[in-house]
């Protein structure tokens, strides 16, 4: 199990559970949060074709497209640190956000693989 602080109190998280995967999620995002900080210009880029392209398969305004669109306002309004904060936000409205990322395709497989298996040596299977 790996152990996560919740407020005060630890609790383990199982490594088949959906916390776990909000765990590798959340470890992600840190890593994306670094290359925003040292080139903002790309990772926002790259955010903005995985929306525009993931948009095209959709009706604007429908159910399924919410998602995307919801992630190119929070890209307009929010600044460069305001974004770090919202894609590394340990909150149930942190994991929501990431579940939708339009972070992808800016680390290399390894880069994912070393992040996973970084959280699986936390874990008791």
């Amino acid at each position: 199990m790996i152990r996560r602080m919740t407020g005060a109190s630890i609790q383990p998280v199982p490594i088949d559970s959906q916390q776990f995967i909000d765990l590798v999620a959340l470890e992600y995002h840190k890593e994306i949060a670094a290359l925003m900080m040292a080139d903002p210009d790309r990772v926002i880029e790259k955010a903005r074709a995985n929306l525009k392209r993931w948009l095209l398969a959709y009706e604007r305004g429908t159910r399924e497209a919410w998602c995307f669109e919801e992630w190119e306002e929070i890209l307009d309004r929010h600044t460069v640190p305001e974004l770090i904060a919202i894609i590394t936000e340990d909150s149930d409205e942190g994991q929501r956000l990431r579940s939708s990322t339009p972070f992808v395709g800016l680390l290399p497989s390894e880069e994912r693989e070393e992040i996973r298996r970084r959280c699986e040596k936390m874990a008791v299977f």
